[in-house]
């Protein structure tokens, strides 16, 4: 199930599966893909606010469900933050091929679109983080209109700490959110896949505590080669702390590792196909098929 490249006037759903927003940053997000060409669409409640959640479960999972099933040509998120996995199990499977587009808390929602209806997805802006960027609503843009949108987005790493080449699908996303879905239906699969990997405001203890569960649960068996995005520690993007841990815990993988591509938890973060396919290959990331064919 592969989407369609979207167009000029088309309809852009936005939901709120997850954390709370700020409404400001929303609504300029809103104005300026309007200003792109493009009509957006989103529920009145999207505003609801609890503590930690965007509103009840049932709220989340019943808009995320309508986003799905109606043919829109894309699906944006409000923004990430936690409350994703709450509302997975309460989703309708009823569902129409779009672009769907997220990151952070979002990585559930697309592992589970990948594992039930093998639908790839972006990795990347969300629209009160990100959206408020020219720059940044330009590439979306590009990315929700152009089939050779990855023709002209280097993804170049700052260092490869294992050397080598590797081919494989693209799957991954928010680290700690990955090793949350280990023992439940939304269970990431990585065996004969590149894995992408980045996170926010995690200290090194627990980066390696979360690689060793990924390893012990045999999730880093079978995969090919491993990119690190953002791990963003105050206004560090890419601390040699977590780089440190990282070579450490991975000095005995058999297949290549690139650190530092802008990716992740960012401003105006690189996309990456959820679903695509890749090669590593030096200290790059050539995504050689996207979303769309």
């Amino acid at each position: 199930m592969r989407p369609h490249p979207a167009q000029p006037g088309d309809l852009i759903a936005i939901a709120a599966p997850a954390g709370p927003f700020d409404r400001r940053r929303f609504q300029r997000g809103v104005s300026l893909l309007k200003k792109a060409g493009f009509g957006v669409a989103f529920r009145s409640d999207i505003f609801a606010r609890l503590p930690y959640l965007a509103g009840e479960d049932r709220r989340r999972a019943r808009e995320l469900s309508e986003a799905l099933e109606t043919p829109f040509s894309a699906l944006l998120f409000a923004r990430g933050g936690y409350g994703c996995q709450r509302a997975l199990p309460l989703l309708k499977s009823k569902i129409a091929p779009k672009i769907v587009m997220g990151s952070s808390d979002l990585t559930a929602v697309l592992i589970h679109l990948w594992k039930k209806y093998r639908m790839p997805s972006y990795y990347g802006p969300m629209v009160a983080p990100h959206l408020t960027d020219p720059k940044t609503v330009a590439r979306v843009v590009r990315a929700l209109t152009d089939p050779d949108f990855f023709d002209r987005q280097p993804l170049r790493a700052k260092s490869a700490l294992r050397g080598g080449r590797a081919w494989g699908r693209l799957v991954g996303g928010c680290l700690s959110i990955i090793t949350s879905t280990l023992g439940t239906p939304w269970e990431i699969e990585t065996r004969g896949c590149i894995l992408f990997l980045e996170d926010t405001n995690e200290e090194p203890y627990a980066v390696d505590r979360m690689l060793t569960q990924l390893d012990q649960a045999g999730k880093l068996k079978g995969v090919k080669g491993i990119v690190f995005g953002t791990f963003k520690q105050r206004d560090v993007l890419f601390p040699a702390a977590i780089r440190n841990v990282v070579r450490e815990k991975l000095r005995t993988f058999p297949g290549p590792v690139l650190w530092g591509i802008r990716f992740g938890h960012c401003k105006d973060p690189l996309i990456l196909p959820f679903g695509g396919e890749g090669r590593i290959q030096d200290n790059r990331l050539v995504v050689t098929r996207g979303i769309f064919r």
